[in-house]
């Protein structure tokens, strides 16, 4: 009886060896941004504190298997000291692009983001500082670019009462990737518009160079004729009359339609 008990103890724990050991054979990284003001005022009221005007923030930094599949939930071989990892330094650091949008501490987001997808990119990774150092690495390479081309006057003009579609969404941000397939999500207002919310970028497994996105992702790419990228509402006291909006493709809704949302 006691060999059987042995016997199975033993199994159990290989088991979970491989399994751990399974989920974290990472074949690709994604990047994902959000769009906050749709995160917060658009989609499901999430109560927001604070939103960045106008900016992406990051959403998850993932490794995918060779399906596509976001490993999570592996098992973190050490005890880490929290308050080594956040010093001010990488606060600061990540502060900048990942930050807290709820009442939730920040650390305790990247926390549990480390421990939730972090653990199982170990191989490339061996430590939530070198995990968060490549996201600030990321960030610091298509941060700007990406606000550039969405958000500056030659780029795609954040704005509720201009669409565009999804070829002109999908070039600007192919700019930032290399022209690299990405994918893109949205928030469904009716049958053909819809305020843009994710983006996704695709690497290698050392999240080093970009890949394209496999279709598993950009099958999911919001398809709809009209995208909004919404802006949020500026304080009272900025005036707002006479602002540029700009490139040619900007287009007005009908004014019966800004009253459906």
């Amino acid at each position: 009886m006691k060999m059987n008990n042995l016997s199975l103890l033993f199994l159990t724990h290989l088991t979970l060896f491989f399994i751990c050991v399974c989920s974290q054979n990472i074949a690709q990284t994604r990047f994902v941004y959000k769009w906050s003001e749709t995160y917060c005022n658009k989609d499901t009221p999430v109560g927001c504190k604070q939103i960045p005007p106008l900016k992406f923030i990051l959403n998850g930094f993932w490794g995918t298997d060779s399906n596509g599949n976001i490993q999570q939930g592996c098992r973190d071989p050490e005890k880490r000291d929290w308050k080594k990892v956040f010093d001010t330094a990488m606060v600061n650091k990540l502060s900048l692009f990942w930050p807290s949008l709820t009442k939730q501490d920040p650390k305790d987001m990247w926390k549990e983001a480390w421990n939730t997808y972090g653990t199982c990119t170990i191989e490339r990774f061996k430590t939530p500082t070198q995990y968060f150092n490549r996201a600030s690495r990321l960030d610091s390479e298509i941060g700007d670019l990406l606000q550039s081309h969405l958000i500056n006057s030659n780029g795609i003009v954040p704005c509720d009462s201009a669409t565009y579609n999804n070829v002109e969404i999908l070039n600007s941000f192919k700019q930032v990737s290399n022209n690299k397939d990405v994918s893109f999500t949205c928030k469904d207002i009716n049958a053909t518009h819809a305020y843009l919310n994710q983006v996704t970028f695709c690497y290698t497994n050392d999240a080093k160079n970009f890949v394209d996105c496999p279709t598993s992702v950009t099958n999911k790419r919001c398809r709809v004729q009209n995208i909004i990228v919404p802006r949020p509402s500026p304080p009272k006291a900025i005036q707002t009359t006479g602002e540029k909006v700009g490139p040619n493709s900007l287009r007005r809704f009908p004014v019966n339609y800004v009253k459906l949302y």
